[in-house]
């Protein structure tokens, strides 16, 4: 009872929130075409006029020599399945005579499906990483290339890729 000095207090259970996001968004220039947007890391410049023909839009850092960059695409129709979607990454990085190319784990980018596959690119005796993150939104695919170099470290590698995912986004109509 309350009245009795030996009772112990009821415990209130803690509190359990919910994990802090380890993932910092990037807080570059904010790229956008065609209802389409993410931020680049910061000190990243838009580049995307220099980019390759079907590029959307482009993104690098501009001191590099061989520079990191983000390269997006928009294909509609886009594929409808995930394996669609894994084969159209795959054919882009063979159009990029990438070799050593895997596939990755399935994800979400922006709130829609992703293929995640990569590959190895070899350009001007640099060796590359290129991450293929296909995104699948009803109307379309985006295609978002990631392209690290050799000296890039693993860590340094999946954060950059993780806080330019975090901020893509599509206009939903």
């Amino acid at each position: 009872t309350a009245n009795d000095p030996t009772a112990v207090a009821p415990t209130t259970p803690a509190s359990s929130s919910p994990p802090a996001d380890p993932v910092k968004p990037a807080d570059g220039p904010m790229l956008s075409a065609q209802g389409f947007s993410f931020h680049a890391p910061h000190g990243w410049a838009d580049v995307t006029d220099r980019a390759e023909t079907g590029v959307l839009l482009s993104a690098a850092h501009p001191t590099d020599e061989q520079p990191l960059a983000i390269n997006v695409r928009r294909v509609a129709p886009g594929a409808q399945s995930a394996a669609g979607a894994r084969a159209r990454a795959t054919a882009l990085l063979k159009t990029a005579s990438a070799t050593r190319i895997r596939t990755l784990a399935d994800t979400e980018v922006g709130g829609y499906p992703a293929a995640h596959v990569v590959g190895r690119q070899d350009l001007h005796g640099t060796h590359f990483q290129i991450d293929v993150y296909y995104v699948r939104t009803p109307d379309a695919g985006w295609p978002l290339s990631f392209a690290t170099n050799e000296f890039t470290t693993q860590e340094r590698r999946g954060a950059m890729l993780a806080s330019v995912l975090k901020t893509c986004h599509w206009q939903r109509a």
